[in-house]
């Protein structure tokens, strides 16, 4: 493992949770610490059982910021980073994204890890006239019901990542799936997105009427993980994430739930944060089992392996000395799409760069994407794996191997099903699979 950044430099840059990140400005030919900045106000879940999500957004966007500054900024001024903590509270991230806005003065805005909180600032952006790109909160309502002009969304949805996983389930024997997520809209999209295109595959599959709705935070997943062993599914699908899925993974070992569901494929829960906490033995060993289906949210380090990703990543690592997680890599994807949007539009004025952006194609360590002008969702790969040792990969000790990706244009939602369900302004249709009894 790489050193780690020094603490000296890591809050030059990134200061505390609230802080401001500046680097390079006084260097290179623009004499960039006598021009104005752009500001860039960024609001993630910094505390609570999500905050590795929250630090890793930071991580990505900040060495992107540090790499802008150093060769000059953009259109010749310094980018400058603030970041709020939305303590994965709704009404916390709108009071933020106004914080920023109004009284920081930021130009734009990127967040959030939670679709929840997302979900309550969308609609407050065409009031405070910024635009906003996500790197990582996926539920599809963002750019379909909740869509206005303002927000962009860089990283695969949940629907995009469910199709991903129907395919992959489409050729497993399982025929009785069920789900254990988060009772609020990221855990339904994801189940009902997932569910809903693997029965369009395979007509034998059943969603089992039993499933596991926890809140968000819940702690003791007991309960819920005897309610899903006494029903007997072939398969679960789980959207638990964060700390949710680490102490849910721990307590679910406990009463052998891992050898007793056949097929276990989780979204987002085995995303990189997972596999550190999930670490033992001074990361020589790993409590998570093998053969367990995860797409890391939509990225996992060691794939693709392009002389373009591998770069980046060894660049990440002897930055911060921990390997990127999935929010790393696309808030680091969202700069540079920030940048060549207003370097198009040759302004920082929102509606020309809201312009420039659309149908936009950009690059992210790991994969070329576009912006598809009609929903601001960009279009992507999406990759699964499963989970193996990895003896060697000291701190981690597992990984996902036999990465394959499904490619964008085939996962993501068509067009005219997107239109039609913003018109109607009503629950998405997967809603149906939705059983809390």
């Amino acid at each position: 493992m790489a050193k780690k950044i020094s603490r000296r430099k890591f809050i030059q840059v990134s200061g505390t949770a609230g802080g401001v990140a500046l680097a390079g400005l006084s260097r290179g030919p623009y004499a960039l610490a006598a021009r104005k900045p752009i500001k860039f106000g960024g609001i993630y879940s910094l505390s609570g059982v999500v905050a590795a999500w929250g630090a890793a957004a930071r991580q990505g966007s900040m060495l992107a910021a540090m790499e802008m500054n150093a060769k000059g900024g953009i259109l010749g001024r310094p980018v400058e980073l603030k970041f709020e903590d939305d303590a994965v509270n709704p009404q916390v991230g709108v009071r933020k994204a106004r914080r920023l806005t109004l009284n920081w003065g930021a130009d734009f805005l990127h967040g959030f890890n939670s679709s929840g909180v997302a979900l309550s600032v969308v609609p407050v952006l065409p009031e405070l006239k910024r635009m906003l790109l996500i790197p990582c909160a996926a539920s599809p309502r963002i750019t379909t019901e909740a869509f206005n002009k303002y927000v962009f969304r860089v990283h695969p949805n949940c629907l995009q990542i469910g199709a991903g996983a129907s395919y992959l389930a489409a050729k497993m024997p399982a025929k009785t799936w069920t789900v254990i997520g988060p009772d609020y809209s990221y855990g339904w999209d994801s189940w009902g997105a997932f569910i809903t295109q693997l029965k369009a595959i395979r007509s034998d599959v059943t969603a089992l009427k039993t499933q596991a709705w926890p809140k968000f935070a819940t702690g003791d997943y007991s309960s819920y993980i005897l309610k899903l062993m006494q029903a007997k599914p072939d398969g679960v699908y789980s959207s638990l994430w964060g700390g949710d899925f680490v102490t849910f993974c721990k307590q679910a070992l406990r009463f052998k739930f891992f050898d007793k569901v056949k097929y276990f494929m989780t979204p987002a829960g085995l995303a990189l944060d997972a596999f550190y906490a999930m670490a033992v033995k001074r990361g020589s060993k790993s409590l998570i089992p093998n053969n367990i289906y995860s797409a890391a949210h939509g990225y996992w380090f060691e794939h693709p392996k392009t002389d373009r990703n591998l770069k980046w990543v060894r660049k990440f690592v002897s930055t911060f000395g921990v390997y990127p997680h999935i929010v790393a890599h696309d808030a680091y994807g969202l700069m540079y799409a920030y940048k060549k949007a207003i370097e198009k539009a040759k302004t920082t004025n929102t509606d020309a760069v809201i312009k420039a952006m659309e149908g936009m194609k950009f690059q992210t360590p790991g994969y070329d994407r576009w912006i598809r002008p009609e929903d601001h969702q960009a279009v992507s790969d999406v990759p699964w794996g499963k989970t193996a040792p990895a003896p060697k990969l000291i701190g981690l000790a597992r990984r996902l191997t036999a990465v394959k990706d499904s490619p964008g244009l085939k996962v993501i939602e068509p067009v005219s099903a997107v239109l039609s369900r913003r018109a109607k302004k009503g629950t998405p249709p997967w809603m149906k699979y939705i059983n809390k009894g």
